[in-house]
């Protein structure tokens, strides 16, 4: 018996899309819902937070850890008195000239020369972090990450913030 030819193509075409939409799953999973492990590398335990530097921070596989432990200057620009949809704090930082080495181009075009920070809600009742307000200056130590999907830098999470 032979098998039809249409049926045939169309057993075949079926599966090619359900390779491509299980290819698309598994790479919006492992790009940008799902998690990631970075664990810190730098010792000083008094200043960076020790284990997964990502502990906290939603949809942990869209960044890339540049830095498991940077510390920033600057001031605080376009803090809202709500929190975003996944509970986190978040604000563009007008960084002090040491630090703007933390901006890439995305942060110079998308968020006015500017870096993105962010403050989870695990980190906003502890002792080491301040919610800060618009036009304070702060210093800050979290993980240097890029935001993928956005392509800017961020310090995310946050979890030393001292008001200067």
């Amino acid at each position: 018996m032979r098998f039809p030819l249409n049926k045939l193509r169309k057993v075949l075409l079926s599966t090619l899309i359900s390779i491509a939409l299980i290819g698309a799953g598994a790479y919006g999973y492992y790009n940008y819902f799902g998690p990631k492990v970075a664990f810190q590398t730098n010792k000083d335990a008094a200043h960076c937070r020790q284990g997964n530097v990502l502990n906290g921070v939603d949809r942990q596989a869209r960044f890339t850890v540049l830095s498991t432990c940077e510390k920033v200057v600057g001031v605080v620009h376009d803090m809202k008195s709500t929190t975003e949809d996944d509970g986190d704090y978040q604000f563009n930082l007008a960084v002090t000239q040491p630090y703007s080495k933390l901006l890439n181009q995305a942060n110079k075009q998308q968020v006015n020369n500017m870096l993105v920070m962010e403050i989870t809600s695990s980190d906003q009742n502890s002792t080491k972090v301040q919610i800060p307000k618009n036009g304070q200056q702060i210093e800050a130590i979290g993980a240097w990450v890029t935001d993928n999907p956005h392509g800017w830098n961020e310090l995310h999470p946050i979890w030393s913030l001292k008001i200067l």
